[in-house]
């Protein structure tokens, strides 16, 4: 399902998104649900995970721009979409890593070209599929649904995702030498993880995942775990319509 948030402080604006959200979505057959917040600090205290944005900039409490910031905080890559009557405040999105930038009046045109790049940039993701053996044969796992590799109690490693954890009999180095070294990162000998999912640092060697989940950061692996994340936010940015 996917899960869409819509926040502005001008509640027919929200009609009138939702509206166009929804006829998207039942064209393209796609199983959704739309969140509707009025305010950003409302947005903030939901706590939900949304696949996709749209964030108006002007709003009277608490604006887009520091919204977008704290959610920053905790998430680096949900991507979001610039709501705004004002055609010079792209400036201002860019800053706070925007997918994309829409101008009101909406037209359906615009809306639908921005769900096109999103949809389009998970198909892209989508794409790759690792296979990896188990105990009951093999086991097909899309690279952008994983979270971790962790090597665990008894020398077993470990596939998570955001659903399931599962036991694949495969060493972690062969997976990692597998894998695509700007997408995962091999954060100490015992995990590897997605950038993707990556939250923040916490305590300078944890490293949260959007899920919650903590993982270890090597001593000596933190500026360059800082360095490749960077990399990646800033590799995808570029590889979107802004």
């Amino acid at each position: 399902m996917l899960r869409i948030a819509v926040c502005d402080d001008e509640k027919k604006m929200i009609g009138e998104i939702d509206k166009l959200i929804s006829a998207y979505c039942e064209k393209k057959q796609i199983e959704y649900k739309i969140f509707s917040y009025i305010d950003g600090e409302d947005l903030l205290k939901s706590g939900e995970h949304f696949d996709i944005l749209f964030l108006d900039i002007e709003m009277k409490h608490m604006n887009g721009i520091v919204t977008a910031e704290h959610i920053r905080e905790q998430d680096m890559n949900v991507p979001i979409v610039y709501i705004t009557s004002y055609k010079d405040q792209w400036r201002r999105a860019f800053k706070v890593h925007a997918f994309g930038y829409i101008t009101k009046p909406i037209q359906e045109n615009e809306l639908y070209s921005v769900m096109d790049d999103y949809l389009s940039s998970v198909h892209d993701a989508n794409d790759d599929t690792l296979i990896l053996p188990t105990d009951d044969g093999v086991a097909y796992f899309k690279m952008n649904e994983i979270y971790c590799f962790m090597f665990e109690a008894k020398k077993k490693v470990y596939v998570h995702t955001a659903d399931e954890r599962i036991l694949v009999r495969e060493h972690l180095a062969n997976i990692y030498e597998k894998l695509d070294k700007t997408q995962f990162y091999q954060s100490r000998r015992d995990c590897v993880l997605s950038l993707r999912y990556v939250s923040r640092i916490q305590n300078e060697f944890v490293i949260v995942m959007r899920n919650g989940d903590m993982l270890p950061l090597a001593q000596k692996k933190k500026d360059d775990f800082t360095n490749k994340l960077s990399t990646y936010l800033v590799d995808k940015l570029k590889g979107r319509n802004i």
